[in-house]
């Protein structure tokens, strides 16, 4: 009798644990606010990512064993899937998919035109972390890249090659292919915030097209145009 006793204060914790819902307990690692709608267990559940102005993506996840957690999130058009191990620092691995591109906010970068096409994700780690540069290894690719508004043209393929650097992130961008705007340039993170340079050029038959890009940024006497931003990461 004592063993059995014994055996059920054991057993106790270990089976609630194992069934406690994740609505109890995710909420209790800070999640994003836009983050909801728990089901399942911490093992093995799912959530919903809610978006301004977009259809929420699921988010599924189940323990692969020891301090690590395999996830995917989806929607009709994006399929993200990856790593997490919990920690003091947001740290995921092997981060592939797809992602539709109609879900960043660009407004801020182009104010006059929508993008179309979806980032394909090749990342081998993601890192944010309070008070330090964001710490990305890996690559995104813009697949077929368009615009769509003042300006309406295919981009093609555009690749953004993420290297760390001392205290911060730098993204180097330029275009795969032939196209009838041409992209290279880079984007450099720190702590707080992010500096945009980039450099487009429109194809020598294409004199219309180089005039709108003009919208975008400032005009060089060699027919390119440069588009420089600054921001707060905002997180």
């Amino acid at each position: 009798m004592r063993k059995l006793l014994i055996l059920a204060l054991i057993a106790l914790p270990v089976l609630i644990l194992l069934t406690l819902p994740a609505s109890v307990v995710v909420p209790r690692f800070d999640p994003p606010a836009a983050l909801g709608q728990y089901s399942g267990t911490i093992w093995s559940g799912s959530a919903r990512w809610r978006q301004v102005g977009q259809v929420p993506m699921r988010l599924e996840w189940r323990w692969a064993g020891g301090r690590q957690w395999r996830w995917t999130a989806f929607d009709a058009g994006s399929r993200l899937e990856g790593r997490w191990s919990p920690g003091s620092v947001l740290s995921l691995e092997d981060v592939r998919g797809q992602l539709d591109v109609a879900r960043l906010d660009l407004a801020h970068w182009l104010r006059f035109s929508r993008p179309e096409g979806f980032l394909a994700f090749d990342l081998d780690r993601a890192e944010l972390a309070e008070g330090q540069a964001p710490r990305v290894e890996g690559r995104l690719i813009w697949e077929e890249a368009a615009l769509v508004g003042t300006i309406e043209e295919s981009l093609g393929r555009i690749e953004l090659v993420f290297t760390p650097q001392d205290n911060e992130l730098l993204a180097e961008l330029r275009s795969l292919e032939p196209a009838a705007v041409s992209v290279r340039g880079q984007i450099r993170f720190d702590a707080e915030r992010y500096a945009v340079d980039l450099w487009l050029r429109a194809r020598p038959d294409r004199p219309d097209l180089a005039a709108q890009l003009g919208t975008l940024g400032e005009r060089q006497t060699d027919g390119q145009v440069r588009l420089q931003l600054t921001g707060g990461l905002g997180w």
